[in-house]
């Protein structure tokens, strides 16, 4: 879909089947919310009337692949406003990871004025390991598809041109993968590594850092495993030209398995092994069943989750040095109960969950944990958000015995006791001015 006016240099990554696939839905989306309109019958809730001037659309998007400068090159034909206030139709997109280690994006296409009740939504599913410019032009091309029902009641409908190229493989389509056809029966597999050194005259900081992960990710079985580990070492030259060297070492392997029930139920089990030294941990082994109960249907999770989730098992320890209570080696059985909370709509998101953790044999010792956050739009212009976190701690069975060391508390060498732990943040920002966004200009970015 192009305007009548010259278009940009098309982008050299995308490719004939994108192109035809693009076109083509174009076609049909183009005519039929044309026809609609000139027959009188709305192609949706709102009036089929059409509405005057450039298209108003606001583009809520926060987090990764959300570069607001490449959707505004990419689709040049809509006025973008600043505000969702001053919008025609506000686009709220929202993404998470899939089990091949793509991501499934959601576009909710919301109407308002005119458009108020011609809502829609596109989901968008992404490959793993596509450049970021890949997957934000694959995510481009829905979003216009997107917009055409709303163009098409507008005058700039008749300034556009749709042309159809038959891509690769278009005649018969492709259905959803399945075991028989797809050759890694669902398995992705992820192998990282990194390594940083960073110093000066007289300090240096080395970190190395592995893992590698193999999931399997069905919709009525999710498997996840993996394994990694990372050695931190710290070297500082005192003033008498001593050296100290902190070293701090952690490894660890998780295993999650998890069945769909429902819509809203789940039940699955965890295991872990971790070594820190950081933690006294020469092992620390975890194995618990648990079971999840969603309010929400689970198809809706990009938008909205509210779950609560409980899980009953055992941990064993054992230890680098004893410990406060004596201990060099023991085995605790261990319950908890999180609820939790993720909603992302037009006023805004809020997130966080609390979790309750306890010692069966010994129920004094205990951990209260609460994480909550919220970004609000309280009105044109003005957003404001809060973010914190508490922990009341009565659990640290692992703490070695022993005063901790100077050296110990500054370098953070090993976990020290405490009773509670907190966290606070609020922020607010204030934009007012031209309502219109569409300008992009790169020059001195990084001055």
């Amino acid at each position: 879909m192009t305007p009548t006016r010259d278009p940009p240099p098309p982008s050299t990554h995308r490719g004939a089947r994108v192109r035809g696939t693009v076109a083509a839905c174009l076609t049909l989306v183009l005519v039929a919310a044309r026809a609609a309109a000139q027959e009188g019958e709305p192609a949706g809730a709102a009036d089929s009337t059409e509405v005057a001037g450039t298209l108003r659309v606001f583009f809520d998007c926060h987090g990764p692949y959300c570069d607001f400068d490449f959707y505004r090159r990419e689709i040049p034909f809509v006025n973008y406003t600043r505000d969702r206030e001053d919008s025609q139709v506000h686009v709220l997109v929202t993404s998470e990871q899939t089990g091949s280690g793509g991501r499934r994006f959601t576009l909710d296409y919301i109407g308002r004025e005119d458009f108020t009740g011609l809502d829609d939504r596109i989901d968008v599913a992404t490959r793993a390991n596509l450049a970021s410019e890949q997957v934000m032009t694959q995510v481009a091309s829905s979003l216009q598809l997107g917009l055409l029902r709303y163009v098409a009641r507008t005058p700039q409908a008749s300034g556009f041109d749709v042309s159809y190229e038959p891509g690769p493989g278009t005649e018969g389509g492709v259905g959803p993968a399945t075991p028989g056809t797809d050759p890694w029966n669902f398995w992705t597999f992820r192998v990282r590594a990194n390594a940083n050194l960073e110093g000066d005259e007289r300090t240096q900081f080395y970190r190395l850092s592995t893992g590698v992960s193999a999931n399997r990710v069905t919709e009525a079985l999710k498997l996840e495993l993996s394994l990694g580990g990372s050695y931190n070492e710290s070297q500082f030259e005192l003033e008498d030209s001593t050296t100290v060297t902190s070293i701090r070492r952690n490894f660890e392997f998780n295993a999650l398995d998890v069945w769909s029930l429902s819509d809203h139920w789940s039940v699955g089990a965890r295991g872990n092994a971790e070594h820190s030294t950081f933690s006294n941990h020469q092992l620390a082994l975890l194995l618990a069943p648990a079971l999840e109960y969603n309010i929400f249907p689970y198809a809706e999770s990009t938008r909205r989750q509210f779950s609560f989730l409980y899980a009953i098992g055992v941990r064993h320890f054992r230890y680098i040095e004893e410990t406060v209570f004596l201990e060099t080696s023991e085995t605790v059985p261990v319950h908890s109960l999180t609820a939790s909370l993720s909603v992302r709509q037009p006023w805004g998101g809020s997130y966080g969950y609390v979790e309750f953790t306890q010692f069966l044999n010994d129920p004094a010792k205990n951990r209260f944990e609460v994480f909550g956050g919220i970004d609000l739009r309280l009105f044109r212009g003005l957003s404001l958000s809060f973010n914190a976190s508490g922990s009341r701690v009565r659990d640290q069975i692992n703490l070695p015995a022993g005063e901790a060391t100077d050296e110990e508390i500054l370098l953070r060498q090993r976990e020290l006791a405490t009773g509670f732990e907190y966290e606070f943040s609020v922020g607010f920002s204030y934009t007012f001015g031209s309502i219109f966004s569409n300008v992009v200009n790169p020059r001195f970015d990084r001055f």
